[in-house]
């Protein structure tokens, strides 16, 4: 079996050949390697999707953590390899690898796998495959991982149960622990002892003790457990998010991810009972953290980190009770440090009158809106209690503070949605664009509506694909004819998404099988085959579509045997509500209605509101003294819901009859209407574009005043090993941060969108290292280089090292314009041996020095353009028998890719040009850069600011 080191050496030499190696690399700030003597188990978090998407998810960073503050548990982190890093892999048979050590996945102790949506099913198996791990649990044996899977797809996990051990229900910072002490509690002899000591375990589900049996007619008879005095298994509940040690150190990535930026949970659970919403119900109770400790923990985690925006995560983070006063602490404390806060899942009305005002002095991009339905009944039916007018308010507040575009969300193929409500859509997204007189981008974006278990509407029909094909082209002809720009969700991705969500073990074989045809990465349109996946089912005698259909009320469910807290009887009822029109109360702030979430003991809702509901904790008394502090100028500083909620019961001088309020307008029904057929068209985007496309909610803190700059200080550094393979574009981030970390006064652009005054030098090709690198930053005091250099070299990921700075001139010339050539050392030992001897370089210089010309086309973004080799190549020789030098200038057309030329100059392939190893060893600049600094001579600020393109280079 090949080593760590050896895998980490095989690794390298393949990156070169394909995308974002920097993926693959590991080595960031926050990541921890133990020694291996210390360890007793070895833990792999696996996340079944690529780095960018992977290393945004928070829970994950949040067991990472956990586990690696116990000296004998060891996390590392495994993704999901792209299709082209795959197939390297197996063209030269290596596993998987962690990213700390380059263990294979196949070597840990325990291998915890999160399940965020139906459609990573397919990269679970391509993991597991690659790790060299048998796909069924059945083939697994003593000197296997075990398998566990967490997430809220561990709710309805049936087609993947034949593939992991155990699933984990509920929230995992307590349990993971009684997980792992269960494992080395295990002698390791009998795998199935150690598969009923997990079963145990509270919130731990071991599909292998469960057998489902089926009727005639293909539905569920029942899911039958093989210990009677465990029928069903309950989710594991953490009662109180303060009493669980904080992330306060985390990994930063040296990629920009999709979320690039810290995430903190301000409360988990959400009691708003929108009827779609499966997180909403499985992760009841609402349980707020302490608005002081989250600061505390927010103020560390930007020193730590060097990250400028900050999100305050939750499934609704305007119902946080004290979000006014954290949003106004934020502000109060990193007022002038450029940091941003984002506020996903925000709404509008929650924001006080002050809190508004003074996002009206930042500046502002887009915001995004959630009516999820065009007509009021359709919202009452759904529980989504916007009236249109409390839209239309907020699309004008949003206005007139200055946004500039504002985003729609709606959903498609809702439960008894008609062709009327699916003009709703239209017409509410035309009112909200006259609301900014057209002259304001407005976007409806509609995806499509997938029944969830655990919810409400875990009962309804799912509109067939060629239906929702027709609803989204209706809605893409009218909502251009209205000038509104259309987004929406592939069809068919949610058609599978579907199929999965509500399905059985019986789809386990087609799964296996469509993975086998080549199905990965199901959530992008670019590698989705519905092709295969139709021959997949077609090979099981599986019809998919029947997955979809309405369930009958008294139906056995593939999911009945897991507890989410929430009681069948309950759903059903709440199911009746929404036929009738009639909205369920908030039980946070108004009364409780019985869902079966809370024992009102240890497991309750835990709020920071004055008052509220009863069988609810209320701590705001705790924090009322700081919440007055921060916010002076309100002697109620809660959400406007909670204040408008104490408005009403002080006015009607009653605190709740316990019925329900009752929506207008006749009761839908369950079976969808049609929008008739239409004509395909442009290209919709899947889950995975809309994470790497979707923007929060941001307000920017008060930039402060502007900092003119004293000194400009030049600053050389080297670029090595795995660090070679960061893009231009993350290499500048990794710098930038790692100046904040520093805390490096550094000067900013100024204008609306402020940039660091960092300027570098032209950018290197991906996977070339390099001794001798410069960037230039503008500082707003004086500083000594050395001391510069020293501390910003301590904060440097991996790979990057600072070597000297000294200051220049703040208006010396840029790097980039005093550039004459580079010097390179390229080792020959990736070649095949017959182009690693000195005969046959000696041919190809004594052809090239024979050319008249040696022509070589350079494409970049302005196309293609032609230059000379003969001019731009200064020296090429044999330096030792396996290396060359080389010496290219820097002409007024351009410059030379060293590989590129050595690739025309020796005829080798493009493969044999990527994974030459090229390093750049020294710049060569035309004349000594000027030294004089005087500070007389620093900027002033001007009168006004104004908006610059891009950060000065100074």
């Amino acid at each position: 079996m090949k080593t760590s080191s050896h895998l980490r050496d095989a690794y390298a030499d393949l990156l070169p050949l394909v995308s974002q190696p920097a993926r693959y690399t590991g080595g960031e700030r926050g990541t921890v390697v133990k020694d291996s003597a210390q360890v007793r188990l070895r833990f792999a978090l696996a996340f079944p999707e690529v780095y960018e998407v992977a290393q945004s998810h928070l829970g994950l960073q949040i067991l990472y953590n956990l586990l690696n503050e116990r000296p004998h548990l060891q996390a590392e982190r495994v993704y999901a390899p792209w299709v082209d890093m795959e197939a390297a892999l197996r063209q030269r048979g290596l596993p998987l690898v962690s990213l700390e050590t380059y263990t294979p996945l196949s070597a840990f102790d325990i291998v915890g796998f999160s399940l965020q949506y139906e459609l990573t099913y397919t990269n679970i198996l391509m993991m597991l495959d690659l790790g060299g791990i048998p796909l069924l649990s059945e083939d697994r044996d003593e000197t296997h991982p075990l398998i566990i899977a967490g997430g809220p797809c561990a709710f309805h996990p049936e087609p993947l149960a034949a593939c992991i051990d155990a699933f984990l229900l509920g929230d995992g910072e307590e349990a993971i622990f009684d997980i792992c002490e269960t494992y080395l509690a295990w002698d390791g002899t009998n795998r199935t002892d150690l598969l009923t000591a997990l079963s145990r375990i509270p919130g731990v589900y071991v599909p292998a003790f469960f057998r489902p049996a089926y009727n005639q007619d293909g539905t569920l008879s029942d899911i039958a457990a093989q210990f009677p005095d465990r029928p069903l298994v309950h989710k594991r509940v953490v009662t109180d998010l303060n009493s669980i040690p904080q992330l306060t150190r985390q990994v930063v990535p040296n990629v920009n991810i999709v979320h690039d930026r810290i995430a903190v949970e301000v409360m988990r659970g959400c009691v708003r009972g929108c009827r779609f919403c499966q997180a909403g119900y499985i992760y009841r109770p609402l349980r707020e953290r302490d608005p002081r400790a989250l600061q505390q923990q927010i103020d560390t985690l930007v020193e730590d980190s060097g990250y400028e925006e900050v999100s305050l995560l939750s499934l609704s983070t305007g119902d946080y009770s004290c979000v006014n006063p954290l949003l106004r602490e934020i502000m109060n404390r990193f007022s002038g440090l450029k940091v941003s806060v984002s506020l996903p899942s925000t709404r509008v009305d929650a924001l006080s009158p002050h809190i508004l005002e003074e996002i009206r002095r930042v500046r502002k991009t887009g915001f995004t809106l959630a009516p999820e339905a065009g007509t009021q009944r359709m919202r009452d039916v759904i529980q989504k209690e916007y009236k249109e007018e409390e839209l239309l308010e907020a699309a004008r507040v949003l206005f007139g503070l200055g946004w500039k575009s504002v985003k729609l969300y709606f959903m498609l193929g809702l439960p008894g949605e008609t062709e009327e409500d699916l003009r709703g859509i239209i017409d509410l997204s035309r009112k909200v664009s006259a609301v900014g007189k057209h002259r304001r981008q407005v976007t409806a974006s509609v995806s499509t509506f997938v029944p969830k278990p655990h919810t409400p509407f875990q009962w309804a029909g799912q509109v067939s694909l060629e239906e929702t094909e027709a609803r989204q082209q209706l809605l893409r002809r009218e909502l251009r004819r209205a000038g509104i720009q259309f987004k929406w969700h592939e069809a068919r991705l949610s058609w599978l998404e579907g199929v999965f969500a509500r399905g059985d073990r019986r789809l386990t074989g087609p799964l296996i099988s469509a993975y086998r045809l080549g199905c990965r990465f199901d959530g992008w349109t670019d590698q989705f085959r519905l092709d295969l996946w139709q021959q997949a089912f077609a090979q099981h005698g599986v019809d998919p579509d029947w997955y979809l259909r309405r369930r009958l009320l008294d139906e056995s469910l593939a999911w009945d045997h897991l507890d989410s807290g929430v009681t069948k009887k309950w759903l059903q009822r709440d199911l009746a509500k929404a036929f009738e029109g009639t909205l369920t109360p908030d039980c946070s702030v108004e009364r409780c209605s019985y869902c079966g979430a809370c024992d009102f003991q240890t497991v309750r809702n835990v709020t920071y509101h004055l008052s509220g509901a009863k069988g609810a904790e209320h701590r705001g008394p705790d924090v009322d003294g700081w919440a007055r502090r921060v916010l002076p100028e309100h002697s109620l500083w809660g959400t406007r819901q909670w204040q408008a909620m104490q408005e009403k019961r002080a006015d009607t001088g009653e605190k709740s009859k316990g019925k329900g309020q009752r929506a207008k307008g006749k009761g839908p029904s369950l079976s969808p209407q049609g929008a008739g057929p239409v004509s395909d068209s442009p290209v919709p985007s899947g889950n995975a574009e809309e994470w790497l496309a979707g923007d929060p909610n941001t307000i920017a803190v008060s930039q402060g005043d502007h900092k003119a700059g004293v000194v400009r200080i030049r600053v050389a550094y080297s670029r090595l090993e795995e660090a070679r393979f960061l893009g231009a574009r993350e290499l500048i981030t990794v710098l930038t941060r790692a100046a904040r970390r520093a805390k490096l006064p550094v000067a900013y652009s100024q204008g609306f969108h402020p940039s660091p005054r960092m300027s570098f030098g032209p950018a290197l090709p991906l996977g070339m290292e390099s001794e001798e690198e410069f960037f230039d930053i503008v500082l707003t005091e004086a500083l000594a280089p050395g001391q510069l250099a020293e501390r910003l070299h301590t904060q440097l990921p991996a790979g990057l090292a600072i070597q000297r700075a000294e200051a220049i001139a703040l208006k010396a010339p840029s790097i980039e314009a005093r550039i004459q050539a580079s010097r390179y050392r390229v080792t020959l030992d990736s070649l095949p041996a017959d182009k690693r001897t000195a005969a046959f370089w000696t041919r190809c210089f004594n052809r090239f020095a024979a050319a008249p010309s040696f022509p070589l086309q350079k494409r970049n973004r302005r196309g293609v353009k032609t230059l000379d080799a003969k001019r731009c190549v200064r020296q090429l020789r044999l330096s030792t028998p396996h290396a060359l030098s080389l010496e290219i200038a820097v002409t007024p057309k351009g410059t030379l890719n060293p590989q590129e030329f050595l690739r025309a100059l020796a005829d080798l392939s493009e493969e044999e040009a990527k994974i030459l190893r090229v390093t750049k060893i020294q710049t060569v600049f035309h004349a000594p850069v000027e030294v004089a600094v005087d500070p007389t001579e620093a900027e002033r600020p001007p009168a006004s600011p104004t908006p610059p393109a891009s950060a000065r280079n100074g």
